[in-house]
């Protein structure tokens, strides 16, 4: 989809730079209040197309932004200065990545056409906008998430600011922070939670837009609504018109008795499936454009890519040390079966560097994310870089916004807060579907979790519900060593006191599954942020980031033990 010419037919309001001036409403295209009426179908698709152009301008940034200041990206010799002060989170007004004016152009879009459409024009009984003005509240609530998570507090503004005054008068009311904001847009999206998303045919992907439960989960999550979010996320995966199953998208090793170089061990992938727009595991994706001159293009894609154009093959960020040691501390095991149809589980290498394929010790994610080249040989002379670096998941057409696997993740998030420790175990580690439920989940808490527990048993089985973990891990159902659920030394008092000692140990689990999961998707350091305030403790997220270069930054560990480090400075 080509962009350019439909910009011109916006009707919405663009913003300009900075805290005092990101209400700023001087600009020659910014239309009086009295003709800015959306009533005609193409009005409003324009109008729509014209919010996806400016999502697309913020949605890798803020990914960015997340990977750059967790603990699993490190700057390389050629990372630029702003790159280079956001991972040591000292990014200030000026750094080009802090530019706040650029969420408040998707939220003020969104204001105007909220404003001015006409959601009571009807056709054959049917309201003709009601989809895209719904798909419209969601991208609101989604900017304001990205925002508040990089900003920490923000003006929140519901209504498009047209004048100066206007803008002043926003600008004087206390800020929202991230609790305050995801609180409001929770009651502005509930009554709409069943709607569908838009269909508009043509170039248009129905997966432009973003789900409302999925939103509705999100914001719930972050305002610790627990209930509600596990509510939203699993009527979603549920939905009967378009149940979504986890499958059994995996790498794993052959059916090999030996790890060594000698028995020629070789790996099945079908997880790298799993990145393709068109697969039922992609939610939600925003388009990128192949030119500049047809919109907006990658800005990060040939940050982690080796280009001979582009870079010279040289990249500006890399997968740490402490995310490969990450996946590198996880335990594979893999089942062989004999030519008597004997069984044994046996653990996966320990050692890396394979018949030179990189990154075979631990969970083999790794393995498929990044294909790493180095020692080319290359005259004195040549501008290029002997290694190269490619990032298989990430492509320079689109950008992920949700998928199924991180979705199952966020509702065992939810759920494990709610005391469902072993609901949320079978997500990790077995999927969830009848058998697993029975086999996997006590008559307690299957009782106490009934609500979340009805799967339909023709469309969810075993053959296509696999635990996250396993995408990486092998059979994890047979590790019954390392990846496990907690348990305290001694017996405690109560189940609730066992429970309770659970739910944190399970929680770091989650999250550590959803670095593994979702490495180069944007969402780690938001993860971290989300727990560490949920618990009061600024160490979670601290002690984690500081070990980004495999030892432990005591430097970095004491200025991100003060919260108010975490978030980009406003102008």
């Amino acid at each position: 989809m080509k962009y350019r010419n439909i910009l011109f037919a916006v009707t919405a309001v663009l913003l300009t730079a900075s805290c005092g001036d990101m209400l700023d409403t001087d600009s020659e295209i910014v239309e009086f209040e009295e003709n800015n009426h959306l009533n005609s179908v193409s009005d409003t698709v324009y109008s729509v197309l014209g919010i996806i152009n400016r999502i697309q301008v913020i949605a890798e940034r803020n990914a960015l932004i997340g990977d750059v200041h967790s603990d699993l990206i490190a700057t390389t010799g050629k990372t630029s200065t702003d790159l280079k002060a956001l991972s040591d989170f000292t990014a200030g007004i000026g750094n080009r990545y802090n530019q706040v004016s650029d969420y408040y152009a998707v939220i003020n879009n969104c204001n105007n056409y909220l404003a001015k459409a006409d959601t009571m024009l009807t056709l054959k009984g049917v309201k003709v906008f009601k989809r895209e003005y719904v798909a419209v509240k969601v991208y609101r609530a989604w900017a304001y998430l990205q925002a508040v998570q990089l900003y920490g507090k923000l003006p929140f503004v519901t209504a498009p600011v047209y004048t100066e005054s206007q803008a002043q008068a926003e600008l004087q009311k206390p800020f929202s922070d991230i609790h305050s904001i995801c609180n409001s847009l929770i009651d502005d999206l509930k009554p709409y939670v069943d709607e569908r998303v838009p269909v508009l045919g043509g170039n248009v992907d129905p997966k432009y837009f973003i789900p409302i439960r999925v939103m509705l989960g999100d914001l719930c999550l972050w305002a610790n609504r627990y209930e509600e979010a596990a509510r939203y996320y699993y009527d979603y995966l549920t939905l009967r018109e378009a149940p979504k199953t986890v499958g059994t998208y995996q790498i794993y090793w052959g059916n090999i008795k030996d790890f060594s170089p000698e028995s020629r061990p070789y790996y099945n992938n079908s997880y790298n499936l799993l990145f393709t727009k068109s697969n039922s595991e992609v939610i939600s994706w925003i388009p990128l454009e192949s030119q500049p001159y047809y919109g907006n293009t990658s800005q990060v894609y040939y940050l982690y890519n080796s280009d001979a154009t582009r870079n010279n093959y040289y990249v500006e960020l890399s997968p740490s040390k402490g995310m490969r040691e990450l996946f590198r501390k996880q335990r594979y095991t893999q089942v062989y079966i004999d030519n008597n149809n004997n069984r044994d589980t046996l653990s996966g290498p320990d050692v890396d560097q394979i018949l030179n394929m990189a990154y075979t010790q631990g969970d083999l994610r790794y393995t498929f994310n990044i294909v790493y080249t180095e020692g080319i040989n290359r005259d004195e002379y040549s501008p290029y870089s002997t290694t190269t670096q490619n990032i298989r998941k990430m492509t320079n057409d689109a950008f992920i916004l949700y998928r199924v696997g991180m979705v199952y993740l966020r509702f065992a998030e939810a759920l494990n807060r709610l005391g469902y420790t072993q609901t949320a175990m079978a997500i990790l580690k077995y999927g969830l579907c009848d058998k697993n439920i029975n086999d996997r989940i006590d008559e307690t808490e299957r009782a106490a979790a009934a609500r979340f527990l009805v799967w339909d048993p023709v469309v969810f089985t075993t053959s296509n519900s696999i635990g996250i973990h396993e995408r990486g891990c092998g059979f994890v159902d047979c590790d019954t060593i390392s990846y496990i659920m907690p348990q305290p030394a001694t017996a405690l008092a109560t189940r609730q006191d066992t429970v309770d000692y659970q739910i944190p140990l399970v929680e770091d689990m989650i999250i550590e599954e959803m670095a593994l999961e979702g490495a180069y998707e944007g969402n780690r350091f938001y993860d971290l942020m989300r727990v560490a305030l949920r618990r009061e403790d600024n160490s979670y997220l601290a002690d984690r980031v500081a070990l980004r270069n495999g030892t432990e930054d005591n430097a970095l560990r004491e200025l991100l033990k003060n919260r108010s480090n975490w978030y980009l400075p406003l102008k």
